[in-house]
């Protein structure tokens, strides 16, 4: 009578034996297809031997990510990549899937928000990447940064009296978008008061008087998010 205990556990254990336990981060599992994972499988590799650093907070830090709701997980920014590397319970950094457009991360201690959009790159193709809120994003007309981290190679010595420089990152200038009334891809917004106002065509001269009587710089933060709060009362 003791037997079928024993023998129905020694069929049944290879069995679930067979499958691999998932890690999970954050309460998610890793890995999957690419529409549906949340978190890729491959570890991040980053050549630390290069100069500098290609991430924005350089240590993990806590932030909720609106694809895994209730869930916190810990990340960090890297602008040279354009990802966000999650870290694991084994320490090591697994990328957030891009390719999913339902991701916002918050970035609790920074009061930073994230969202994966559309947007046309320098040479005019479609693309998509992470974007930071810099105002309202349900408003008719939202404004967005690009954070930006490059890569710059080594550089050999030209004479003898130089010496190598070696390879290093380097975070670079951000570049602002806007995203327009019913549209969803964003345009980076024109160095130029002319060229932006063109994107405002039924209020086109309340916009370049606005920006001129507030001398409105393309270039600064401060006076985009002024101007594009502007804008949406208009």
């Amino acid at each position: 009578m003791k037997t079928l205990p024993i023998l129905f556990i020694a069929i049944v254990f290879p069995i679930i034996s067979a499958f691999p336990q998932q890690e999970l981060i954050g309460g998610q599992a890793i890995g999957g297809n690419r529409v549906n994972l949340l978190i890729d499988v491959s570890p991040v590799v980053i050549n630390e031997s290069v100069e500098g650093s290609p991430y924005i907070n350089e240590k993990f830090l806590p932030a909720t990510i609106s694809a895994s709701e209730g869930d916190v997980f810990y990340v960090r920014y890297n602008a040279l990549n354009d990802q966000f590397e999650v870290k694991g319970d084994n320490n090591k950094a697994y990328a957030l899937n891009r390719y999913r457009r339902d991701i916002v991360v918050e970035i609790l201690p920074l009061k930073k928000t994230y969202q994966v959009i559309g947007f046309y790159d320098d040479e005019r193709n479609e693309n998509f990447g992470y974007f930071l809120h810099l105002s309202n994003p349900n408003a008719k007309t939202a404004l967005y940064k690009k954070e930006k981290v490059i890569f710059i190679d080594e550089q050999k010595a030209s004479t003898g009296y130089d010496s190598n420089k070696p390879a290093k990152y380097k975070r670079v200038n951000d570049t602002f978008f806007i995203k327009l009334e019913n549209q969803n891809i964003l345009t980076e917004v024109p160095n130029k008061r002319k060229d932006l106002v063109k994107l405002f065509p039924k209020h086109k001269d309340s916009v370049l008087k606005y920006m001129k009587e507030n001398r409105i710089k393309t270039s600064k933060e401060e006076d985009l998010i002024q101007l594009i709060n502007y804008i949406n009362t208009l």
